[in-house]
């Protein structure tokens, strides 16, 4: 089969990556997730989202769980505790069970490979406290301790570290993402009460534009502590002893051609430093004291240019001004080099999750219009979005009547990842989809999670199934989709069924019967070679078609078992796919070169029909001719019997060499 140039490593990463955001967001609880995932310290929220997500993977690992509460060693029975998995394929898992007298609990058969982050969360007086653990390799025990106390509403010592500020260029509007890293360095959780907070209370302030609208709490945040009231964002806590980082993100509108964009920067207490980065290429920042600053890496790793400056007062103010750069109306410089789809498909539905790869030419970033969207994602009939990578949020998404959404830009250039994910219902049987794409795509990759399926596609080629994290996968492949067209693909979960005797009976005949039609085939040459040349142009190249498939595949095998260095594999498998990609075209246009030529032909069958009948009935009574005035002898073999074909030399039931065939009249 035409075969990928193989999965790089950090492309399964990534769509890694995305897939476990998108599942973070959407069946687990966000922001426990990924707030004990990205701060060191203990911190999580159990937000009891937990019907989505099936149980654990099951294996041969305990995890026990203690919980202390240095304010009061007995105020730590009945707490529910959650425990969270998540396989580096990005597959979630939930179960919960509740702390005994001395506060602990177990979870015993789960499993215990090392790629699998096990989360593990607690309520105490509507803190949340969590931590997160792995198992070692080859360990089967795993132990966790969550220290719970009782928490104030002192605020006294906390800083801001750093306020970082990243700006990105949505067409009509400027998303703008800030992290407040705090330090509380204390010892105890900071809550500040809700009335605290109806009175302005708050254990930071920052004040945003008159402009801003659309504000939202990030995903490491945890929402019910944070609010935008008056044109102030407050935050009440839970702040943890250590480092934590507060998230969120609102709109701006686009400044007129030829102006700036200007951001305020104040805060009620002092930061060390403020960051500000330019999430769109050719975007510059500049402001009061800020200076160009080292690049710092985007959630997929793409460097962003970025401007930082030193300490900045308490309720001082400053501001960022940002200039937008030049953009190109020109969608034909968008392309898709490469689209990888994950799928996993349960008796109720299919989850999928999609990584395209966006391709900008060097230059300006390009834009679209909402009448000309430089891309358009079409999700497969009776599918819903369930969510969209945090990079791709950047891309000027639009969304679309019918599902899906529009991409308007600007996209900068190189290559940026648009990952969204979807699902569709699905009946104990299986189900059918096609998968559609808005412009050409170069290399389509299709991995399905292996639980028993049985699959089928007339434009997928198959490869050979691979492992990641914890799950197998079938891969299927297709080079150069064409726009909206249709790749189909059907996925039916296998059954075990019993087979009986006489079917069991019948499929040896058949066995025994295919063996013996195998054997006697080098005697039928004649015929077949007869059969090969009446064969359709179509059919040869689909022939050749597949051989090239075969030969990339032999080769892509040689170089993962080391018969073949990475120029001699690359010049090989360039040149072997040019060719696949080469006949696939030929054989297109023969696909239509022989639908036009089958509608004349029938406009004409009528006309020549009496002399098709004429001639037919000639060439019939010359065939009787032939065959009443040949002899027994050339219709059998003398020795046994055996019928013979006039064309043979030797008889094929006992081998004897047979008289030559005398031509008719001689």
């Amino acid at each position: 089969m035409i075969a990928r140039p193989a999965l790089p490593r950090q492309r399964i990463r990534r769509a890694r990556s995305c897939a476990r955001a998108i599942a973070h967001g959407l069946a687990l609880a966000v922001v426990f997730l990924l707030s004990i995932a990205t701060a060191g310290a203990a911190r999580a929220q159990h937000s009891g989202a937990t019907g989505t997500a099936p149980l654990p993977p099951a294996g041969n690992g305990h995890i026990a769980v203690r919980i202390v509460n240095p304010d009061d060693a007995k105020d730590v029975a009945g707490l529910e505790i959650a425990l969270y998995s998540l396989g580096s394929d990005g597959q979630p898992g939930f179960t919960s069970a509740k702390t005994d007298a001395e506060g602990r609990v177990s979870f015993p058969g789960v499993s215990n490979d090392p790629g699998i982050v096990y989360l593990i969360g607690a309520r105490y007086r509507e803190i949340p406290f969590g931590e997160r653990v792995t198992f070692e390799a080859n360990a089967a025990e795993a132990a966790v301790e969550i220290a719970v106390s009782v928490p104030t509403d002192r605020a006294e010592g906390v800083r801001v570290e750093e306020l970082r500020v990243r700006l990105d260029w949505m067409g009509d509007r400027v998303l703008v993402r800030e992290i407040l890293r705090l330090v509380n360095p204390g010892k105890r959780v900071i809550q500040l009460g809700k009335a605290d907070g109806a009175k302005g209370a708050a254990i930071v302030r920052r004040r945003l534009s008159s402009t801003a609208r659309d504000f939202q709490a990030g995903t490491t945040s945890i929402a019910d502590g944070l609010t935008l009231e008056d044109g102030v964002v407050r935050y009440v806590g839970p702040l943890y002893p250590g480092e934590q980082g507060i998230e969120y993100q609102y709109n701006l509108p686009s400044p007129p051609k030829a102006e700036r964009l200007r951001v305020p920067v104040e805060l009620d207490l002092p930061a060390a430093r403020v960051v500000a980065v330019a999430g769109t290429a050719g975007m510059a920042i500049s402001g009061p004291d800020f200076v160009a600053s080292s690049e710092v890496s985007s959630d997929s790793g793409k460097p962003l240019a970025a401007w930082a400056r030193g300490a900045l007062g308490a309720h001082a103010r400053s501001y960022l001004e940002a200039t937008l750069p030049e953009t190109r109306l020109d969608p034909s410089l968008v392309a898709i080099p490469r689209a990888d789809v994950w799928l996993d498909l349960d008796d109720t539905r299919l989850s999928a999750t999609v990584d395209i790869q966006v391709e900008v030419a060097p230059g300006a970033p390009v834009a679209g219009t909402l009448a000309a969207p430089l891309l358009s994602v079409t999700l497969p009939e009776g599918a819903s979005l369930t969510g969209v990578a945090p990079e791709a949020e950047a891309l000027g998404l639009v969304p679309r009547e019918h599902g899906g959404f529009d991409v308007i830009g600007p996209v900068g250039e190189g290559v940026t990842s648009l990952g969204y994910a979807y699902r569709l219902d699905a009946k104990p049987d299986g189900l059918a989809l096609d998968l559609r794409f808005s412009r050409n795509v170069a290399t389509l990759n299709v991995l399905i999670a292996d639980t028993g399926l049985a699959l089928d596609s007339s434009r997928l080629h198959r490869l050979r199934p691979f492992r990641s994290g914890t799950r197998n996968y079938l891969h299927r492949e297709a080079f150069n989709v064409t726009p909206d067209e249709a790749v189909d693909l059907r996925l039916e979960p296998l059954r075990a069924h019993g087979v009986p005797q006489k079917a069991g009976m019948a499929l040896m005949f058949v066995a025994i019967a295919g063996a013996a039609a195998f054997l006697m085939a080098p005697l039928r040459k004649g015929a077949a070679r007869a059969a090969v040349t009446g064969e359709s142009a179509l059919t040869r190249l689909r022939a050749e078609r597949e051989a090239a498939y075969a030969a990339i595949h032999d080769v892509e095998h040689d170089f993962e078992t080391g018969k073949l260095d990475g120029a001699d594999y690359t010049a090989m498998r360039d040149a072997l796919r040019s060719r696949a990609i080469e006949l696939l075209g030929k054989e297109r246009a023969e696909e239509s070169a022989t639908a036009s030529g089958n509608a004349a032909v029938t406009a004409s069958a009528t006309s020549r029909a009496p002399a098709a009948s004429a001639a037919s009935n000639t060439a019939a009574t010359v065939t009787a001719n032939t065959t009443a005035s040949a002899g027994s002898g050339e219709r059998f073999c003398p020795n046994c019997g055996t019928p013979r074909d006039p064309a043979w030399r030797f008889c094929a039931g006992c081998g004897a060499a047979l008289p030559a065939r005398r031509e008719a009249g001689a």
